[in-house]
């Protein structure tokens, strides 16, 4: 059964990625615009992100920007044939790259680099292009409940010699892996139940506290990236730029929550500066979401 399943993941993204990536593109968009009234419950976790983060926004501006954020997330996924079977070349043609000097400049310490991403745009083309480039590199990811989809994501994203190692398979590879001058891939936007609190975008959620927590035994650079779509085409310029960290103190947890609040703060005026490229979709802010239903339970607070 599972292997006829991934058949047909085969055969659908082998047909998809025959018609051009801009009308997936604009198909997905489509969709996703029709899905933010067919998904009650994600449309109103995308409008309650907004509003936490865009108080002073008014109802219209919020609902606008949720649309879009489904229309961007659906684009996401319709181009990933594109992305999972298109070659290199025809992929790297697509992508424009800003700062690659602060990268290589990293690596020149040979001491490995963390690359810190979010949710933004086209991740999993981003997260490709490292591979592409011809960069050592191994991503932390979150294995999918459905085997089928992630021995098939698995193929599709170590298709030009990336690695990716499971968040729940611990970290003991990771001090090798930059010694060895390796290019690690941490997603930061992620709630994560054991994670630290720090402020995201101005809000206090759950987050990994690498790699600030290794940071502090070895010093390591870190680089934050972003991948900017071009208008509304399969067109992308990634931004690359090094984090400078604030300076250690002997309170190894003030540390770990500074090293990553600085990170956090990184990608906000990126998001502010089109955020319908960020994936509100999701639920961020879970820890504040339980906070404040118990508040409304025991105090009736709104």
């Amino acid at each position: 059964m599972k292997k006829v399943q991934l058949w047909l993941l085969h055969a659908v993204f082998f047909i998809a990625q025959i018609l051009p990536a801009r009308w997936m593109g604009a198909l997905g968009a489509g969709v996703g615009r029709m899905l933010f009234y067919v998904l009650r419950r994600i449309r109103l976790i995308t409008l309650a992100n907004l509003t936490r983060v865009y108080p002073e926004k008014s109802r219209t501006w919020r609902i606008r920007m949720a649309r879009a954020s489904f229309a961007e997330a659906a684009r996401t996924a319709f181009e990933l044939p594109h992305v999972f079977l298109r070659g290199k070349d025809f992929l790297l043609s697509h992508i424009e790259i800003d700062g690659e000097d602060e990268l290589k400049q990293a690596l020149s310490e040979e001491k490995g680099v963390f690359i810190v991403a979010a949710h933004h745009s086209n991740w999993e083309l981003e997260a490709l292009t490292f591979s592409m480039l011809g960069y050592d590199s191994t991503t932390i990811y979150h294995p999918m409940k459905n085997k089928v989809l992630d021995d098939y994501m698995m193929q599709r994203r170590t298709r030009f010699g990336a690695q990716m190692q499971s968040r729940q398979a611990g970290l003991r590879w990771l001090p090798r892996a930059l010694k060895n001058g390796q290019l690690i891939g941490v997603m930061i936007d992620q709630h994560m139940s054991n994670g630290i609190q720090v402020p995201f975008l101005g809000h206090l959620a759950n987050t990994t506290a690498l790699p600030a927590s290794y940071i502090q035994r070895k010093p390591t650079p870190v680089i934050a990236i972003s991948l900017d779509r071009i208008g509304h085409d399969f067109r992308f310029k990634l931004r690359l730029q090094k984090v400078t960290m604030p300076a250690l103190s002997e309170d190894k947890a003030a540390n770990t929550y500074h090293m990553m609040q600085t990170i956090g703060d990184t990608f906000a005026p990126i998001i502010h500066a089109r955020p319908e490229l960020w994936l509100w979709l999701h639920r961020r802010w879970y820890i504040l979401e339980q906070e404040e239903k118990i508040a409304k339970v025991v105090y009736g607070t709104p």
